[in-house]
C-alpha cells in the first residue's frame, strides 16, 4: 500500500500515569548502574557491616555464646545510641563511596549524549527527571543505612526484651532522620556537581574534593583567625554534630567528639544551604534547550 494511502491515528493504547513517569527514569537508571560488576559487587559489599552487626547483636545477648567465645561485655549496655551512630558513620561511608561512583554517570551521560533535551520535549518536567533520577540514589542509599539499622534496632528490641523497645523507641526516629539528611545531601551534591560540569571524572573529582579537600581549607581559616567556623566547612562534621544531637550524645560525649565546637544551629543551617544551593544549580542547568555558541 501507498504511503500516502495509509491514515495515520494517534496512539489509543495504555498510557502510563502521569505522577509515576519518573519511575521509568528510575528503572531503567538501576539497570544501568547494575550491569557493572564492580558495582554491584561493591553494592554487596556495603551490606557487610550489616551483617557484622547482626552477628555482634546476637553475640552481645546470648550468654551461651559468650561463654563459647570466652567473652564477658559486663553490665554496661554495648548497644545503645552510640553504637547505632557509629553504625550509620560505617555505612555513610561506603554509601558516600557508591554516590560518587554512580551519580555522576547518571546525569553526565545524558548531557554527552544530548538525551537532556529529548527527556524535557517528552511529557516529563524537570523535576520528575530529577525525581527519576534522584529515586535510584535514594532507594539504594536507603538499603544500605535506615533499612538495615532498622532491622538492627528490632533485633535487638526482639532479644534484649525488658522494655528495651519502649525505652528506646525515640532511636528508630533518630535512625530515620539521620540517613535521610545523609541522603539528601549527599545526591543532591552529587547530582548538582555532575550537572555543573557535565564531565564524570571531573564532577567525582569534585565530590571528592568536597568532603577530603575543603575541610583542610576549613582547618587553615581556623588557624589563621583563631575561630572554629571553619569547620562548617567540613560537611562530614556539621552532619556529625546534628547527628550527636539526634542520638541525644551526652555532653561528654558530644565535647570528645569536638561536636561543641559550632553551634548546632550553624551545622543544620550550613547542611541546608547545600541542599539549597545544589537545588538551585540543578535547576538553573538543567534546561529543555541548549545554544550552541561557535
Amino acid at each position: 500500500m501507498a504511503v500516502y494511502k495509509r491514515t495515520y491515528k494517534a496512539y489509543s493504547g495504555p498510557l502510563t500515569p502521569s505522577w509515576s513517569r519518573f519511575t521509568v527514569l528510575s528503572r531503567y537508571g538501576f539497570q544501568t548502574l547494575f550491569q557493572s560488576r564492580p558495582f554491584t559487587a561493591f553494592t554487596v559489599l556495603c551490606l557487610i557491616p550489616f551483617l557484622a552487626g547482626l552477628a555482634f547483636i546476637y553475640v552481645v545477648n546470648n550468654a551461651s555464646v559468650q561463654a563459647i567465645l570466652n567473652v564477658r561485655f559486663g553490665q554496661t549496655p554495648i548497644i545503645n545510641n552510640a553504637w547505632f551512630m557509629t553504625f550509620l558513620g560505617i555505612e555513610a561511608f561506603m554509601t558516600f563511596i557508591l554516590t560518587a561512583w554512580s551519580a555522576p554517570g547518571m546525569i553526565s551521560r545524558d548531557f554527552a549524549n544530548h538525551s537532556v533535551q529529548l527527556y524535557l520535549s517528552r511529557p516529563l518536567s524537570r523535576a520528575e527527571y530529577l525525581a527519576g533520577k534522584v529515586s535510584v540514589l535514594a532507594a539504594l542509599l536507603s538499603l544500605t543505612t535506615w533499612v538495615p539499622a532498622l532491622i538492627l534496632f528490632i533485633v535487638e528490641a526482639t532479644l534484649h526484651g525488658n522494655g528495651w523497645w519502649w525505652q528506646n523507641l525515640w532511636m528508630a526516629g533518630s535512625i530515620v532522620i539521620a540517613s535521610l539528611m545523609w541522603i539528601a545531601v549527599v545526591s543532591l551534591l552529587a547530582m548538582a556537581l555532575a550537572v555543573w560540569v557535565r564531565w564524570r571524572i571531573a564532577a567525582t573529582a569534585l565530590m571528592l574534593g568536597t568532603f577530603f579537600v575543603l575541610p583542610g581549607v576549613g582547618g587553615v581559616m581556623d588557624a589563621i583567625l583563631r575561630t572554629n567556623w571553619g569547620m562548617l566547612f567540613n560537611i562530614t562534621y556539621d552532619l556529625s554534630a546534628v547527628w550527636g544531637h539526634l542520638f541525644r550524645l551526652d555532653d561528654a560525649a558530644r565535647h570528645a567528639g569536638g561536636f561543641d565546637r559550632v553551634p548546632l544551629w550553624s551545622a543544620w543551617g550550613t547542611l541546608l544551604a547545600v541542599c539549597a544551593i545544589s537545588l538551585w544549580i540543578l535547576v538553573r542547568r538543567l534546561k529543555a534547550r541548549e545554544v550552541e555558541r561557535s
